[in-house]
């Protein structure tokens, strides 16, 4: 259930850029926001996709899918929303045009601080339980005795 919830998130987003990208050849002024917003959301529905384990999503994981997505689009609207004054006198931050940094460091440099702690966080309830491991290993013997069976004629030898 919840699978298909995120996976109707996903579709929805990438309508959204979709929109965006055919805004942007008529020269749409909305274009740019369809396009920054939904990658956005894109990103973290598609990372909210693989982290369903068991039916759910670590409550922690949430928060943090949320918040990026609040601030990775915040940084993209905000950027959009600053006026176009790159070049020779322009204003800096750490060397460089000032939306072109809140856009490096909003959408690149913060998740990947982010995101790893996020990971840690989560390790134990994200990896496989003991009866993860005894279905695993049920199927996969299963499947090793069923090939087996399949498999009864001349075996190549070794090389």
């Amino acid at each position: 259930m919840l699978k298909s919830k995120v996976l109707t998130v996903v579709f929805l987003s990438l309508l959204v850029v979709a929109a965006g990208y055919a805004g942007s050849f008529t020269g749409a002024a909305w274009a740019p926001w369809c396009l920054g917003i939904g990658t956005c959301a894109s990103l973290m529905s598609l990372m909210a996709l693989g982290a369903v384990r068991r039916g759910k999503i670590t409550p922690v994981l949430w928060w943090v899918f949320g918040g990026m997505f609040v601030f990775c689009a915040g940084c993209f609207v905000t950027a959009l929303a600053m006026p176009a004054n790159e070049g020779a006198g322009g204003p800096l931050l750490f060397g460089f045009p000032l939306r072109s940094t809140v856009v490096l460091l909003g959408v690149a440099v913060v998740p990947l601080l982010v995101f790893p702690f996020a990971w840690a966080l989560t390790f134990d309830s994200a990896m496989l339980s003991e009866e993860d491991l005894r279905r695993l290993r049920e199927a996969q013997a299963a499947m090793a005795s069923a090939n087996g069976a399949v498999n009864t004629g001349a075996r190549a030898p070794a090389k």
